[in-house]
């Protein structure tokens, strides 16, 4: 009687804990496949963010220009180069930057609309003017000469009626449907907006079709249980077969759909509960191993589920903290990671310091530090789940920091939470690329107008003192036509070549635009210094030699004034100040230079 008590107790004991073992997994690979639906959601959102920044920072150069009044001209040489540009950056992904621009359609590809095209009824212009500003995307459509899936990114300028536009393919989230859904436990991966358009879908022939009016029955289960539910994780069951759905938003109108088939999903561990009961009958002498077995592959499952949801493969380095006693443990580490812990993984609160001399540069310690201190977290973590904050490490590279709550105690307490590193360099990187690009003048490698200006207003808003200048190229439309537009862009090009070599880095120097261009050199506050400056960079200009000109000299006329004249001086008064220097300066053959006070 005691050994079958003791027998049945134990299956039981055994069976249970089994139970919970299989249930726990299941969990398990849900967590996984979670975690799986967001890597791909990432992997889209950054696909979708480049030329979303694309549109933006060039709606920066059009809105200065809609400021000054820009010509049609120059707008479209505007276009041209930013399509240049992205040409190179977003690769075959995008066919250039067009725009609405005061009244006036301006392509930056060259093409010309037919004669019955009205910009103001197309839906990337409707598209824009519904978002207010804010970047907007379009509904899909195939490109009429493509016949591929295209979709267009468009912005509202500062005027209220010109847009920005750029169209994109839309291939590269097919490509990603199709790389993430090999496993066979998918039965299908798809991405499509509210009104249920398919972008992209692991079945090619539904791709550009309205699930809800063309969807076959499975699709319209699908669609309806998804707005029953609203939730990132539901099942559903169609014709007997149980399927586990994931969805992620990739933006505010679209969804992605991981649709998982559960007898493949769970086909390993049905097999081990049905063979379960043979075993506990032929293996009756294993009951004791397998209770201990499966009671630690229970505690190192429950940890591992925990970890799994609190962590993507994103992170460089993720530690695991107990708030309630300081402990910590390492989930992923790094050189970085081991060298501030040195071993010991004890007093997370008292070794908040040491973690951020180690891992932020000196001018973010304090802000790093503010941020890691864990006597606050309750408080900011009280209605959200995650914090972050980005900083610069020691090396120089930028970093995300990222708090996670694991759990609370019964009281509502936090107990465990996740502090993650996160790798964010490579985009912080990119984008300051396209700032860059977005700043500079193409052809001559100074600043363009907008970042000239820019800067020269920041400079006196810092009350920075000196000099400012216009440079107009004398006679440059003879050049043009007597010697071509190649020599006259060589032209341009020694010009801006010389103003780069006489004043410093720390003074801002760029082009106006077609024949001209501006300086303002920081700290030169009277006539000595700036007619030695001018005078060493009209020697610059006699010295140079341009072969397509046949031996004639390139010359300018200078206007030349200092900031500031009294308290109340502005930009626009020095600007007219110098150009009243420039006028006088043309009424004399060669190199010259008035100074207006």
């Amino acid at each position: 009687m005691i050994f079958i008590v003791t027998v049945l107790l134990s299956v039981l004991a055994v069976t249970k804990v089994f139970l919970n073992f299989y249930k726990l997994s299941k969990e398990n690979i849900q967590a996984k496949w979670g975690n799986y639906t967001y890597i791909v959601t990432v992997a889209m959102e950054h696909s979708l963010q480049l030329p979303m920044d694309a549109i933006s920072f060039s709606a920066v150069g059009l809105n200065e220009m809609l400021d000054y009044k820009s010509p049609a001209s120059m707008v479209q040489s505007y276009l041209e180069q930013q399509t240049a540009i992205y040409s190179s950056i977003i690769k075959n992904n995008s066919t250039g930057v067009y725009s609405y621009f005061d009244g006036h359609y301006l392509d930056g590809s060259g093409w010309v609309p037919p004669a019955d095209y009205l910009s103001l009824l197309r839906p990337w212009y409707i598209a824009a003017r519904m978002s207010d500003g804010e970047v907007a995307l379009s509904q899909p459509y195939y490109d009429a000469q493509t016949s591929e899936l295209m979709m267009t990114v468009s912005k509202l300028l500062k005027d209220g009626r010109s847009v920005i536009a750029m169209d994109i393919y839309l291939s590269d989230f097919s490509k990603i449907v199709r790389e993430k859904s090999q496993n066979e436990a998918v039965k299908s991966l798809f991405l499509m907006t509210s009104d249920g358009f398919v972008i992209a879908h692991s079945d090619e022939n539904k791709i550009g079709r309205s699930l809800y009016n063309d969807g076959d029955s499975e699709d319209i289960r699908l669609l309806e249980s998804f707005n029953e539910n609203k939730a990132e994780c539901f099942s559903l069951k169609i014709n007997s077969k149980k399927y586990t759905v994931f969805t992620e938003k990739v933006t505010d109108d679209w969804n992605l759909f991981l649709v998982l088939d559960n007898q493949k999903l769970y086909k390993s561990f049905n097999i081990l509960y049905l063979t379960f009961a043979v075993i506990i009958i032929l293996l009756l002498g294993l009951i004791v191993f397998i209770f201990f077995f499966m009671d630690r592959k229970f505690s190192e499952s429950e940890l591992l589920t925990r970890d799994i949801k609190a962590v993507a493969d994103i992170y460089v380095a993720v530690v695991k903290v107990n708030l309630l006693n300081g402990d910590m443990k390492v989930v992923r580490g790094s050189d970085k990671l081991a060298y501030a812990l040195g071993g010991c993984y004890k007093n997370y609160g008292g070794r908040i310091l040491n973690f951020v001399d180690v891992i932020a540069a000196d001018n973010y310690k304090a802000i790093v530090n503010e941020f890691m201190e864990p006597l606050t977290l309750e408080v900011r973590l009280s209605e959200v789940k995650t914090l972050s904050l980005e900083y610069v490490d020691r090396d120089g590279k930028w970093m995300r920091l990222r708090y996670f709550v694991i759990d609370r105690t019964q009281t509502g307490e936090l107990h465990h939470v996740m502090v993650a590193f996160e790798s964010i360099d490579e985009d912080r990187r990119q984008q300051e690329a396209l700032r860059r690009l977005s700043e500079t003048d193409l052809m001559t490698g100074v600043h363009n107008r907008g970042s000239g200006e820019e800067k020269i207003r920041e400079a006196m808003r810092l009350e920075k003192h000196g000099m400012f200048l216009l440079i107009d190229v004398d006679k440059f439309k003879s050049i043009n036509d007597n010697y071509g537009h190649q020599a006259g862009d060589e032209a341009l090009k020694l010009i801006a070549d010389a103003l780069k070599n006489i004043f410093r880095e720390s003074d801002i120097v760029f082009r106006l635009g077609g024949d001209e261009f501006s300086a303002f050199a920081e700290g030169v506050v009277n006539e000595v210094i700036g007619r030695r400056i001018l005078d060493r960079f009209f020697e610059k200009l006699e010295a140079a030699d341009i072969p397509a000109l046949q031996g004639r000299k390139v010359t300018v006329s200078v206007g030349a004034s200092f900031f500031p004249k009294s308290n109340m001086d502005s930009f626009e008064a020095i600007y007219q100040r110098a150009d009243q220097g420039t006028y006088e300066s043309k009424k004399h053959e060669g190199n010259f230079y008035t100074f207006v006070s």
